[in-house]
């Protein structure tokens, strides 16, 4: 849960572009006719209102630098794309593009329709040189131009299309699909969320061309195959066949080769020597938050501490708990119920209420001022009935300074009521945080540093490293492998030391 916190209302705000049939329009590799599920015009339209809801589910890291440097990087590898080239058909001229780095730890890379490419700075963390993060920028510009979104919603013959990546009303957290469903749908607007995956075939394209656009830029993309052997790493430490949002991909271990070849292909016939680039990215990311960040929330396992926001609460044992830019999930172990904390949009826990009773047209069983260790608050309980069934409500508005936290608190008329006191105690524990040692709470950084001696990697790490890390994490980090030997002066990715 980041400072910048979206109200509740926006949390069930969703998008919805209804469409009907199939637009049939200019493909930009050929020219010739092409079918898709939206016209251009509307998937930039799609584009600009579901990048709004990313930025606020996900949130933006905030380095000013980093994130222009990813900008630039983006926006040059754009002149040697399709889209900008001089034989583009007329409705793709012009197109402008969006690179935003969001605050995730996450190794992840997305990109939406009409022009919007996301990285993380988790993949940041995993990458090693600028050309890798070149090739990888390709591969979502490639998404966008050959509008494998469109062609994917066609193909499921889908009416509509919610947001490709991030977790809606903690859908992921709830694993009762049905239940987190409901709650999107108290919003009055329909939100059908379909999470697309692009075949084999997409993939491949668009690792052909953001080969090509790498190299085009004068980069030495064949450094991006010795990524997709970290995203092999990373599914084999975890235990996975393949990252979750790989899931549709080729191999790591074929795009390893592939991307290679690609290069080879792509390689200028002379010229400069094509730019690897590793010191200018290891000035940008040293300094990088690595792992989940402290100051936008955490938990010890019995209670939820907000540093930035000077807050805490209780968490019920055993239920689970997901921290998302917006709001915060909790679920209980059977995943019948669901408690999301966020921030309301108005001036007081009363107009909180009102609004929030108003809205889903709720029947109130219970309404009434109160107090949350010392806090004024108000609490609300009732029910809410649509096309799925009856869903049981509770909601406690707890105002602190200028703020008015909400705890909304649902399930349906079986799972509801066992839960129900659990579900008012995490509002009752709401409190102001005093704690020094947690207030102050610092994340873990990567320092960019030269190897003060020749060792193998495992031998110049420190005896303590972050927690949520182990050796092996740093070595994929830093692309080697643990009994790796390492020169003097080579540069490293290694845990910075908090001062």
């Amino acid at each position: 849960m980041r400072h910048h916190l979206i109200s509740f209302a926006c949390l069930l705000s969703t998008l919805a572009l209804l469409l009907g049939g199939c637009a049939t329009e200019p493909s930009l590799y050929t020219g010739q006719t092409g079918y898709y599920a939206y016209t251009w015009e509307q998937e930039l339209q799609l584009g600009r209102k579901s990048d709004a809801q990313i930025v606020q589910q996900m949130g933006l890291y905030q380095d000013d630098e980093l994130a222009a440097y990813i900008r630039n990087i983006g926006n040059d590898l754009l002149q040697h794309s399709a889209i900008k080239s001089e034989d583009a058909p007329e409705i793709y001229q012009n197109t402008e593009f969006t690179f935003r780095l969001l605050d995730s730890d996450v190794v992840n890379a997305f990109a939406l329709p009409g022009g919007y490419v996301y990285v993380t700075r988790g993949l940041l963390a995993h990458l090693q040189n600028e050309a890798q993060l070149a090739v990888v920028i390709g591969h979502e510009i490639t998404h966008v131009e050959a509008r494998h979104a469109s062609k994917q919603a066609l193909k499921q013959q889908l009416g509509q299309i919610g947001l490709v990546a991030g977790a809606v009303i903690g859908e992921q957290i709830a694993e009762n699909k049905e239940l987190a469903r409901d709650m999107v749908n108290l919003g009055g607007e329909l939100f059908q969320l379909a999470t697309l995956k692009y075949g084999r075939d997409a993939e491949r394209e668009s690792d052909m061309h953001g080969v090509q656009y790498a190299a085009k830029a004068g980069y030495a993309a064949g450094e991006g195959s010795a990524f997709f052997r970290s995203l092999d790493r990373i599914s084999e430490k975890a235990g996975q066949s393949i990252p979750s949002w790989m899931s549709s991909h080729p191999d790591p271990g074929e795009r390893e080769k592939t991307i290679l070849e690609l290069a080879e292909k792509w390689k200028p016939i002379a010229g400069a020597p094509p730019v690897i680039g590793q010191e200018s990215f290891f000035e940008k990311v040293d300094g990088l938050v690595v792992g989940q960040n402290p100051r936008n929330g955490f938990t010890d396992g019995q209670r939820f501490y907000h540093p930035d926001l000077r807050f805490q609460f209780d968490t019920p044992p055993g239920w689970r708990l997901q921290n998302e830019s917006g709001a915060v999930y909790l679920s209980d172990p059977n995943r019948s119920v669901m408690l999301a904390f966020s921030l309301a949009k108005e001036a007081s826990p009363l107009e909180a209420a009102r609004s929030f009773s108003s809205k889903l047209k709720m029947e109130p069983t219970y309404a009434q001022e109160s107090f949350v260790n010392g806090f004024p608050a108000y609490v609300i309980e009732g029910s809410i009935s649509n096309q799925s069934g009856t869903l049981m409500l509770h909601s406690t508005f707890v105002q602190m300074g200028d703020k008015v936290f909400t705890f909304l608190g649902y399930g349906t008329t079986a799972s509801f009521p066992p839960q129900a006191r659990a579900i008012r105690n995490v509002a009752g524990s709401f409190a102001e945080l005093t704690n020094p040692s947690i207030l102050n709470i610092q994340p873990h950084r990567i320092s960019i540093e030269r190897a003060d001696r020749a060792a193998a990697f495992k031998d110049l790490l420190p005896d303590q490293l972050p927690s949520g890390t182990d050796a092996q994490d740093w070595a994929i980090m830093n692309q080697v492998e643990l009994d790796q030997s390492i020169e003097r002066g080579q540069l490293l990715k290694l845990p910075a030391s908090k001062r």
